[in-house]
């Protein structure tokens, strides 16, 4: 029941809280002792550990509310820290709303607001402010998103090496490890000269470990070998900054570690923040970073009083829920809180718990806190329903195989839907993206509604992996997997005796002899293929399909593969198109959106999205590479590593998701498949620094004192690491489940499969499926009988070759085919169109009972064009960069614009253009102190028509002799979440009443001219010179006219077009 209220109100009517009761009354919410113990808590250094579901987000505005509403505060005093824009939106508007509900505002108080932001946001304001006190940049521009893969492979692509140890991995891999290690060395504050001493030192003290017959164990030299990868890395990482800094760039790591920088070297800084703010609360703290944690406690926890001891923050976080360790993450931040932020007297601060989770029934948490009692030995917060909270069912299911399995889910789901839960109150969780694509297809074949919620999950659709593979062999002369993928997939459906045949044939060309003894199972040769890493010693493939030679290929293998070899070599002539046109290209090639509206009837929606998420790869320089898409891709598929957690749409679908992606969010009904041993929890794929060039070692990390250790450089010593980095990877597993099991409201159901394709013996059930099992709601449930031996052939390779195709498609392609053939003879014959009417009618192929049949296609195929065109038009995200140019398509026709994001492919340029771009050109040169004479007249045999007639006519207009400011000026513009590039033609300076700042844009034909592209060109110069925008005026200049022609150009007008693309 809410508490009673006692009230005491002051002038103007406003509300001052004097007790916890009043307080549950204003706000309407029957707080628990334990959340207004936390609500209530003294203006002093705490920590509440709060579990999962036991409304946190509640609390810290409530506090809020306390603290105003007693008048220990001021809103604008508040200074609140979450990780996403998404979470900050949701606690400010929480914060805010409860405020106005309590009445505790005064009319001053309305002026002022409280500040909540993201860590990022915060570290990037404390340089914008503070950082010209110590010589820093304060307005770069940030790189974020793909973009960072864009430029590692940059980096990479631009190293002189030579690379002796790094040169075995993939091309795509390397600037994935080379972020890795730079984003943890950011992570660390960790300098790369310190790693490389380090590593100089690790590998003397392998080099002197004892030996084994001579020779070092194979542990020690993997770790040699890892060693020197490493040292080449940091090259590359070393390189990767510097090409930052050359183009004024910066992610938020680097904005971290800069305002940790400035932090330390300017104390005066935290005294402004301690003055400016009286209370800082600090959302999910377990997921901060050791370097968000130093500049926490360097702001806002001193040596003494005076520099900050005592001061008031409050960190709010759950240690079970500490899943993103991969993304730099330091789990034992929370639980270090109360020593690194003790109250005034130096004592630890208080730690505060919340255990009344309102989310879920009790039967779900019980198995949640199972999982997490090993995570604290049985001594941390165990979660409890309040009384009135249903129970909640959990449910458990084995199967023989995954078909099985996912046959069950899909009719489990349609079960939960015509009981009355709605699609979207449905979610299957998986480990992996892998399983996202089998769960999806599924669900697909009976219709069920289903979003993938992220791009990870995209890349294992059946529509989309041959384009990645695709991508991965033009990138990759060694990409062994994906050529053996695609040719044995269901286009080329090349059989296992041909696939043998050219992995013999590859190794052959590399001089080795071997040949397999054993046959009808993958051979020694072609799995050695598919597995060696070293492109300099690799038998390739590809090798084997562009020179076949004597190969035992069957006639239509050998017409298959030298057709797919053609194929390859068409699109590699394309390799160097920007990656969407790219893309494009091989979509048509591989013929995917034809296949998907014969097999899924036109539901092409997740292959636009594939392609939508390409389109935003568009590079800060101009220059997006392959193998940055690539790495982007790997990492996605790996992690989900975008800094905003995707968020499901509200459409009416079952949403599907990897488990990294569904913290914070909840479900009525969760499912969980495929919990299995081995897949979750998953083994350990990331491995230990000593023979993992990306990893930072451990004790460089800035939470070295809470993560294992190497304790002796030896066989031996890796053992013992690798044991306690198992355990410790079963703990960030652990707390994976944890997140997974409290996701669901009030149904939880696991499944699994005992035999997956190729194992010999079964799997067995995880340990989470076990604890789920035990604690089913039925004791009795119809389980699924499990085969004692693998139903499932032994590899996939060896299932029927060629790949079955439905036979009643078959028929209708064979059909269709024989009318096509017959139809072409009677054209190439001179018949008539009613001498081909009549054929069709008279031949047999449709006697009179199919004419009327026939009509009705025809109208039901009028009727679906129709209904195509009608169809709502699809949202498209625009991408995170956009040229000035694309900004005024878009104003013009949002609709043509949007759908040139989903088909971009590349245009022919009109004469015009061709002209305007070969005068820029020309302008530039002549206005390049360096350029020579020669260099300044057009070539004739070469340019345009009307080039000379342009040239001639600057040269004899008022611009002909008037130096420039600058001219085709490149600019990035940040306007809010958009940024916008592209070149301003020429800047001038200008002497006149209302500017002194003019930028041109040469006007060349009779096209229109849109004051929009001014109106960028003129923010962009008032940005890049740090002046007022009224400052700056804007013209067209009509070249051959002699004419300029002075335009308003107001910055609205950016502002317009950016609000069309959110209405459309």
């Amino acid at each position: 029941m809410p508490c009673p209220a006692r009230r005491q109100e002051r002038g103007g009517g406003v509300r001052t809280l004097r007790d916890r009761e009043e307080l549950c009354t204003v706000l309407g919410v029957p707080f628990s002792d334990e959340q207004l113990d936390a609500i209530t808590a003294p203006l002093e250094p705490a920590v509440i550990i709060a579990g999962a579901g036991t409304g946190k987000t509640t609390v810290m505005a409530a506090r809020v509310v306390w603290l105003v509403g007693t008048g220990q505060v001021r809103p604008e005093e508040v200074l609140g820290l979450t990780f996403t824009r998404k979470a900050a939106a949701e606690l400010a508007g929480r914060v805010a709303s409860a405020l106005e509900n309590a009445g505790v505002l005064t009319g001053d108080d309305t002026e002022g607001a409280e500040l909540i932001l993201t860590y990022d946001s915060f570290a990037a304001r404390l340089v914008s402010e503070f950082g010209l006190r110590i010589g820093l940049d304060t307005d770069p521009v940030m790189l974020t998103g793909a973009s960072r893969y864009r430029l590692a492979a940059r980096a990479v692509a631009a190293a002189p090496g030579p690379f002796q140890s790094i040169s075995r991995l993939g091309h795509a891999s390397i600037p994935e490890r080379v972020l890795e290690l730079d984003a943890q060395m950011q992570s660390h504050l960790v300098e790369p000269g310190d790693v490389v001493a380090f590593t100089r030192r690790a590998a003397a003290s392998f080099d002197a470990a004892p030996l084994w017959r001579g020779k070092h164990t194979a542990a020690v030299s993997a770790s040699l070998a890892a060693l020197d990868e490493r040292l080449e890395l940091l090259t590359l990482v070393s390189d990767y900054q510097e090409l930052k800094r050359g183009l004024g760039l910066v992610e938020y790591a680097d904005q971290l570690r800069r305002a940790v920088q400035l932090a330390r070297t300017a104390p005066a800084v935290g005294a402004a923040m301690r003055s400016r703010f009286k209370v800082v609360l600090l959302d999910e703290y377990q997921d901060t970073s050791a370097a968000q944690a130093i500049l926490l406690r360097t702001l806002f926890s001193g040596d003494d009083p005076a520099t900050g001891r005592g001061f008031p923050v409050m960190a709010v976080g759950d240690p079970h829920q500490a899943i993103y360790g991969w993304r730099g993450a330091a789990a034992n931040n929370i639980l270090d809180f109360p020593q690194l932020f003790p109250r005034t007297d130096g004592s630890p601060a208080p730690r505060l718990t919340l255990r009344t989770n309102r989310r879920s029934g009790q039967r779900i948490l019980d198995v949640g806190n199972t999982v997490a009692s090993s995570l604290d030995g049985g001594d941390g917060v165990k979660l409890v329903a309040p009384p009135s909270t249903p129970a909640g069912t959990v449910e458990a299911m084995r199967f023989g195989t995954q078909d099985e399995e996912l046959d069950w889910l899909a009719g489990e789901v349609i079960q939960r839907r015509s009981e009355g839960t709605p699609w979207p109150d449905i979610a299957v969780l998986v480990r992996r993206n892998s399983t996202l694509a089998d769960v999806f297809e599924a669900f697909r074949d009976r219709d069920i509604p289903t979003e993938i919620v992220g791009l990870g999950g995209l890349l294992h659709l059946p529509e989309v992996a041959p384009i990645v593979a695709t991508l991965r062999i033009l990138d990759d002369v060694a990409a062994n997997p994906d050529v053996a993928a695609v040719l044995s997939g269901p286009r080329w459906r090349l059989g296992l005796a041909d696939l043998e045949a050219l992995g013999r044939r590859a190794r052959d060309l590399v001089g080795d002899h071997r040949i397999a003894e054993a046959h009808g199972v993958l051979t020694d040769e072609l799995a050695q293929v598919m597995t060696e890493a070293d492109p300099a010693e690799v038998a390739s493939l590809l090798d084997a399909v562009n020179n076949p030679g004597e190969a035992t290929l069957s006639p239509s293998g050998r017409s298959r593969v030298t057709e797919f070899g053609r194929e390859l070599a068409e699109l590699r002539r394309h390799a160097h198109e920007p990656v969407v046109d790219l893309v494009r290209r091989i979509v048509s090639r591989l013929g995917l959106e034809v296949e998907l509206l014969a097999r899924d009837g036109g539901d092409t929606s997740q292959l636009a999205r594939f392609i939508t998420a390409i389109s935003d790869y568009v590079d800060v320089d101009g220059d997006g590479s392959l193998s940055g898409l690539l790495a982007w891709l790997e990492a996605e598929d790996d992690h989900g590593v975008g800094l905003e957690q995707a968020v499901p749409s509200d459409e009416d679908s079952v949403k599907l998701l990897t488990i990294h992606r569904a913290k914070g969010l909840e479900w009525n009904t969760v499912f969980l498949p495929a919990l299995g041993d081995g897949y979750f929890p998953a083994g350990d794929r990331g491995g230990i620094w000593p023979t993992r060039a990306a990893s930072l070692p451990s004790p460089l990390r800035g939470d070295a004192q809470g993560i294992p250790q190497l304790e002796e450089y030896s066989k031996k010593g890796i053992d013992g690491f690798k044991a306690d980095s198992k355990a410790d990877h079963r703990a960030s597993e652990d707390r994976l489940a944890y997140v997974a099991l409290t996701r669901a409201k009030q149904v939880l159901v696991a499944s699994m499969h005992a035999w997956p394709p190729g194992l010999k013996n079964q799997r067995k059930p995880s340990a989470y499926f076990t604890i789920i099992e035990q604690a089913r709601t039925r004791a009795q449930v119809a389980q699924a009988q499990v085969p004692d031996t693998n139903p499932v052939p032994t590899t996939e390779i060896s299932a029927h070759w060629p790949l079955q195709l439905d036979p009643s498609r078959v028929a209708e392609r064979r059909v269709a085919a024989d009318l096509v053939a017959e139809a072409g003879r009677l054209l190439d014959d001179g018949s008539t169109t009613e001498a081909h009417d009549e054929w069709v009618w008279q031949s047999g192929t449709a006697g009179p009972a199919d004419a009327a049949l026939l009509r009705g296609w025809d109208e039901d195929a009028n009727l679906l064009i129709e209904q195509q065109s009608r169809r709502r038009a699809r949202r498209v995200a625009l991408p995170e960069g956009l040229s000035a140019t694309a900004l005024m398509a878009m104003h013009r026709d949002p609709s043509a614009f949007a759908q040139q994001l989903l088909r971009r492919m590349p245009r022919r340029p009109s004469a015009a253009a061709t002209l305007g771009t070969r005068f820029h050109d020309w302008v530039q040169r002549r206005f390049d102190s360096t350029a020579s004479f020669e260099e300044l007249e057009p070539h004739r045999g070469a340019e345009p028509p009307g080039l000379t007639r342009l040239i001639q006519a600057f040269e004899r207009g008022q611009f002909g002799q008037r130096s420039p400011r600058g001219v085709e000026v490149p600019f990035l513009l940040r306007w809010e979440d958009q940024v916008l590039r592209g070149r301003i033609d020429a800047v001038y300076d200008w002497d006149a009443q209302e500017f002194d700042h003019l930028v041109v844009d040469w006007k060349t034909s009779n096209q229109p001219a849109d004051p929009l592209q001014l109106a960028v060109y003129r923010q962009a110069w008032a940005q890049a010179m740090g002046i007022d925008v009224a400052r700056v005026g804007a013209g067209f200049y009509h070249v051959l006219a002699d004419r300029l022609s002075l335009v308003e150009a107001p910055t609205s007008l950016i502002r317009e077009a950016l609000a069309v693309a959110e209405e459309d």
